[in-house]
């Protein structure tokens, strides 16, 4: 039986509250609207955030939404989707994106889905997304009861297709229409909840008035939003779920492998980039000082250790699931550093702690594991504990990259996880943040 639209919104109530600006990443955002005001109803959070944070857009408008008043003599088809493109710019204007770029497809209202545009779009798509460094695209949900939203999220995942590293997060317009007995896609989903300013929105709403029922004066069979849909979308918070990255991870046999060919394959005590980047590790860590730090992704405890000898913490537990690199290393480990040989999450060591590191680790875990880790983190952390997560930016070969891995990681949280410091070089990026819950 398939997962049901009730599950899912079970799912949502307790999904955490995202920074949205986290879940989209620092590139440009794409957002794929089916008719003009569903980026309105369902993106107000995305595009306020991108207008803050001074972020490219770019606006696919696969529709004009002329098809929404269909007997009206006063105003035909061609007036209406000229009057509706004007609202759709005016309320994005209003949320601050007056500099989005705009890409309108032009299909026909209510038959995207089958028109032959729709998959022609793809190409100079794909070329826009790699011009302008799109990092997230939004779309509606697959099962969004719409066969234009339809189109839109298929629209999406042809991009991903071409484009594996692009993050697709899901947006819901007219999802709450479903019974909650309805097959909904979500195996491959994680929720959030992102915060959105109700008064922005209900500006930016405002003029859709030919949804409103404002301007179209002889059709009274025509489409407006019900009231109570509009009450529905009248929320502090928006929902967004993010889409598992395609592909598999490497599994154990690959670190394995990698050891068993060389014993220091990464030559973690003389390598410039190793040594730099334990440098910036505890340089970003300050003057702060630790009972207890926990380095998941350990390998031989280098920097745990480099943590031990400078008096930056106290005592140390570091875990990495390759069993010949633990037993080497514990015959050099310092005092106070105990080395334990696991894969996580479901090995994470036992805390508490109050500085947790996750050392070139996170990206090598799929989504729902990394959802599993950080449910089991939260229950080791002392309250305050400083949370340390270090990157390689270089091809990791996975799914996640670096900074997805990062970014998926920290949004898990909430508000809860609070971004301190960032440090940044050409070949890693190291996050500090602080856990108050």
């Amino acid at each position: 039986m398939s997962p049901s639209y009730g599950a899912w919104s079970d799912r949502v109530e307790t999904a955490p509250v995202a920074d949205v600006g986290v879940l989209a990443g620092d590139g440009a955002l794409m957002v794929i609207a089916p008719h003009p005001d569903d980026e309105t109803i369902a993106c107000s959070a995305l595009l306020l955030d991108a207008a803050r944070r001074k972020r490219p857009v770019v606006i696919v408008a696969v529709t004009d939404g002329e098809g929404s008043h269909r007997k009206s003599a006063a105003v035909p088809p061609r007036r209406l989707a000229q009057i509706r493109v004007g609202e759709q710019l005016a309320a994005v204007e209003a949320l601050g994106c007056g500099h989005a770029e705009w890409l309108r497809l032009g299909l026909p209202d209510g038959a995207s889905r089958w028109h032959p545009g729709r998959l022609a779009a793809v190409d100079p798509l794909v070329e826009k997304c790699r011009q302008r460094g799109v990092t997230a695209i939004a779309a509606p949900h697959p099962d969004d009861p719409h066969p234009d939203h339809h189109a839109a999220a298929e629209l999406a995942l042809d991009l991903q297709a071409r484009l594996p590293q692009l993050r697709i997060l899901f947006y819901e317009v007219w999802t709450c229409r479903l019974d909650r007995k309805a097959p909904f896609r979500q195996d491959d989903l994680t929720p959030f909840r992102v915060a959105t300013d109700r008064e922005a929105k209900r500006r930016a709403l405002a003029f859709h008035a030919s949804q409103l029922g404002q301007v179209v004066p002889d059709d009274p069979t025509g489409f407006t939003l019900p009231e109570w849909f509009v009450t529905l979308h009248d929320s502090a918070f928006e929902r967004l779920s993010w889409l598992h990255m395609p592909g598999e991870a490497p599994g154990p046999a690959h670190f394995d492998a990698i050891y068993s060919a060389s014993p220091d394959p990464w030559e973690v005590r003389t390598s410039p980039y190793e040594r730099g980047k334990r440098d910036a590790a505890r340089a970003l860590l300050g003057d702060a000082r630790f009972d207890h730090a926990l380095e998941a992704g350990c390998g031989e405890g280098c920097l745990a250790g480099d943590l031990l000898a400078n008096g930056q913490a106290r005592r140390a537990t570091g875990i990495d699931q390759a069993a010949d690199i633990i037993q080497r290393a514990r015959n050099a480990a310092p005092q106070g550093l105990r080395l334990v040989q696991g894969r996580l999450p479901d090995d994470l060591p036992e805390g508490p702690y109050d500085l947790v590191i996750f050392s070139e680790l996170l990206y090598y875990l799929p989504e729902k594991e990394l959802e599993r880790l950080a449910g089991l983190t939260r229950r080791q952390m002392v309250p305050g504990a400083a949370m340390l997560i270090v990157s390689y930016l270089g091809d990791t070969e996975t799914p996640l990259d670096a900074r997805a891995g990062a970014d998926f990681f920290t949004a898990l949280f909430g508000p809860e996880l609070q971004p301190v410091a960032r440090r940044s070089a050409e070949r890693f990026r190291i996050d500090l943040l602080r856990w108050r819950p």
